[in-house]
């Protein structure tokens, strides 16, 4: 990324509880850019003609036990007749591959901002693009987690522990990148010690900026 170029693109990586979604939704409203972060699950389901609730337990989720135990509940969509062979049934890497495809698809109409799954590592090699990566202490988290979700502070927990976990491993299996690695990213923000609104403005102004110095520089080579 030179600073001569704009910014037309944002990921938003986050440990789990650390308002990743928040900020995108902020961002998306003070650009007035399109988001793509829950919404993935639904464009990946029609994707692979299933139904959204079959897709959704495979989300950023590497194999796992579980994970391969949920694949016989898998519900066909109205209108089939049968239930899909266990050969017929998306693994995870046919998903990961979906939701790959969904993500570059999207990142074909310019702006665009997109929540996790990866969007980091697909981007990396892009000028346009600014990657944006939120961290919390993981105490802070659990409670976010905990309030948000009505559970004991121990079931946060280890949620948080699960999400953060599955999350690494499955930057680990689809991009061979340590999901934690300072140089996948432009930016990191603390929302421990930043709030979202003041986390918004400074990518807001970043994007600003970088837009004016690089009309500035095409004005001047006109």
């Amino acid at each position: 990324m030179t600073q001569t170029t704009s910014i037309r693109l944002i990921t938003v990586s986050r440990e789990f509880g650390a308002g990743g979604s928040d900020l995108a939704c902020e961002l998306g409203a003070r650009l007035k850019w399109p988001v793509l972060d829950r919404d993935i699950v639904h464009r990946v389901a029609e994707r692979l003609r299933m139904d959204d609730g079959s897709v959704e337990p495979f989300d950023e989720h590497p194999p796992s036990l579980l994970a391969r135990i949920a694949t016989v509940l898998i519900v066909p969509l109205p209108g089939m007749y049968s239930f899909p062979t266990a050969a017929e049934v998306p693994t995870h890497d046919a998903i990961a591959d979906a939701t790959r495809r969904v993500i570059e698809d999207a990142a074909k109409s310019l702006p665009l901002i997109v929540v996790g799954h990866g969007a980091q590592c697909i981007f990396e090699d892009r000028i346009d693009e600014l990657s944006v990566r939120l961290v919390a202490p993981f105490q802070v988290r659990v409670s976010r987690v905990a309030a948000r979700q009505k559970i004991s502070h121990p079931s946060a927990a280890e949620l948080v522990r699960r999400a953060d976990g599955d999350r690494q491993a499955y930057i680990q299996r689809y991009f061979h990148r340590d999901w934690r690695s300072e140089l996948l990213y432009d930016l990191q923000i603390n929302t421990g010690t930043m709030g979202i609104s003041e986390a918004a403005t400074m990518v807001t102004r970043l994007v600003e900026d970088r837009s004016t110095s690089s009309a500035e520089v095409a004005l001047q080579g006109a």
